[in-house]
């Protein structure tokens, strides 16, 4: 049996039952931010986690740190189901919807050069080559805590007729292969756009595939979230 990630509006609903807090996915997007901040002290820390046990049906962790970040602990919630083959590894799919147009909604995320200014993630994105609904282009990460600007070679191509954009990384880096379907389709409530993303890593690489699956499930958690605020924002400026 598989299980779906859980989503940052989950997450935060899941937090707010176990601890009392009011909080919604916008607070958690930040990656650092602390229960504490956040006002959830360490009993409403553990009750999350117990609610996360509980819902999944994982054993309690009794040797676990549970003084994490919020995105640390929902990162280390990825891991174990990953080793409990709930999330299988390599294979991500997640999905958020998002409150505006159809037309909006699929230009503003398919503006690659933008993408800086959509995700968190990304430092620069670079066009190489464009096509008829194909571009080739580099993106480069922020530095990592040790100061390294991770890069690469994607491509994407767009069918506006389905819905769908298929992407791969020419460049794979550390991965054996990483390819990823977005997939748009008009739902209650606006535009729902998945992502299904499917990797290797190779031997050498820093981390293995169970790490990677884990780190991608919580890291596109954020990052659905954080575009679905952006893209709300701007459409309701535009409109």
């Amino acid at each position: 049996m598989t299980v779906t990630v859980i989503s940052l509006d989950e997450y935060a609903e899941l937090i707010n039952r176990a601890s009392g807090a009011g909080l919604t996915a916008d607070q958690l997007l930040d990656e650092t931010v602390s229960f504490d901040s956040l006002g959830v002290d360490s009993l409403g820390v553990l009750g999350v986690v117990s609610e996360l046990e509980q819902r999944y049906g994982l054993e309690p962790d009794s040797g676990a740190d549970h003084s994490k970040s919020a995105t640390a602990l929902l990162f280390a919630l990825n891991r174990r189901l990953v080793d409990a083959g709930l999330l299988t590894a390599g294979h991500t799919e997640q999905s958020i919807v998002i409150d505006a147009p159809y037309d909006e909604v699929w230009r503003q995320t398919n503006d690659v050069a933008a993408w800086p200014e959509l995700f968190s993630e990304y430092a620069k994105a670079e066009i190489l080559q464009t096509a008829e609904n194909s571009v080739t282009f580099r993106l480069s990460m922020h530095p990592d805590e040790n100061g390294t600007v991770w890069s690469w070679v994607s491509e994407r191509t767009l069918d506006p007729e389905t819905g769908t954009v298929r992407a791969r990384r020419v460049e794979t880096g550390p991965f054996e292969f990483m390819d990823i379907v977005w997939t748009y389709r008009k739902v209650e409530g606006g535009v729902e756009m998945r992502w299904v993303q499917d990797f290797a890593m190779k031997p050498q690489a820093p981390v293995d595939t169970e790490t990677m699956t884990a780190r991608i499930s919580t890291n596109s958690s954020l990052q659905l979230a954080l575009i679905r605020r952006r893209v709300e924002e701007r459409a309701r400026l535009a409109a």
